[in-house]
């Protein structure tokens, strides 16, 4: 399996502030640990949140257009769309009430100014920290323990995302379902560790043989995983899968329960749709339909098919 390197992003803050002295202030305390954009007005603003992913937005309430608690009640209510992006309050205002309805209104924190340095990069570090520990949980129900890659929570996520992509721009969208063949009867001959061990290759196989950042694979259920593959017609899904086919079966790894091989084989079906005229729920159906279709042929072989609308 391919090495993983654990590399920690730099997390984007967005500074929404229309005094010179506060903005070169603020910049120099935070400018070089983090990725820095500027605001001055409510409308600049909402057009950098619209273009650009923010992890946390520091937001005065006082602007010449607008103020910071609009920004933030319309960037909450429309999670979706932004993010869930924190938000940290950083204003003159500082009566109760003021505090009171910025952090009703979905606001993580709230700085009064004139700002200490000290006190920001605590609360911002702070911030960040909680980012972070949401991003490691959310990593972790999303991928299959076993095998180390995306289980089928995130597949789903995917899926539905690629579907919408493909249809908004007009190309082909591939899925790919696999299952290794007669794996049942594999962990009866030759216990669980190494049923377990096998679809760890079988996962390192499929990382190893679709290898763009397009390429999405997940552990599907049991002995099955999924390929999306974007942008890819039929004809070069399943030269590609073929190919991977090849690959696992070079690794000859044992098994007398085979009626097809003397080693461990894999089935798939590939259906390749286009979302702009294909129908979603037919698109996952048809590349079932296609694995059933290639293992009545006689199984470690790939059968598929053209969504048609």
């Amino acid at each position: 399996m391919k090495e993983k390197k654990q590399l920690v992003r730099q997390y984007r803050i967005l500074l929404v502030e229309d005094e010179a002295a506060n903005i070169q202030m603020i910049s120099g305390y935070l400018s070089t640990d983090y990725i820095l954009a500027i605001a001055k007005t409510r409308k600049r603003a909402l057009e950098l949140l619209s273009s650009s992913a923010f992890d946390l937005m520091l937001l005065d309430i006082q602007l010449p257009d607008g103020n910071g608690f609009e920004i933030c009640q319309h960037v909450v209510t429309n999670r979706e769309k932004y993010g869930n992006i924190s938000i940290i309050f950083m204003t003159s205002l500082d009566s109760p009430d003021d505090e009171a309805r910025g952090l009703s209104l979905g606001g993580n924190d709230y700085i009064h100014k004139p700002v200490n340095d000290v006190v920001l990069r605590a609360r911002v570090k702070l911030q960040i920290q909680l980012i972070r520990k949401n991003e490691l949980l959310e990593h972790l129900t999303c991928f299959d323990a076993l095998t180390e890659i995306p289980n089928r929570r995130a597949f789903d996520d995917q899926l539905k995302k690629e579907w919408h992509r493909a249809r908004r721009e007009h190309k082909y969208l591939s899925l790919a379902i696999l299952d290794i063949d007669y794996f049942k009867q594999y962990n009866d001959l030759y216990g669980h560790p190494a049923g377990d061990q096998c679809l760890r290759i079988m996962a390192a196989n499929l990382t190893d043989s679709f290898v763009r950042n397009s390429d999405f694979i997940a552990r599907y259920g049991g002995e099955e995983f999924a390929v999306l593959l974007y942008d890819t017609d039929l004809e070069t899904s399943i030269q590609l899968m073929e190919k991977s086919l090849a690959t696992f079966v070079e690794k000859n790894i044992e098994h007398q329960g085979s009626s097809v091989k003397s080693c461990v084989t894999f089935s798939a079906g590939i259906c390749t749709a286009d979302p702009a005229t294909g129908v979603f729920s037919d698109f996952v159906n048809t590349a079932d339909k296609e694995l059933y279709q290639a293992k009545n042929l006689g199984r470690a072989q790939i059968c598929g098919k053209y969504l048609t609308s």
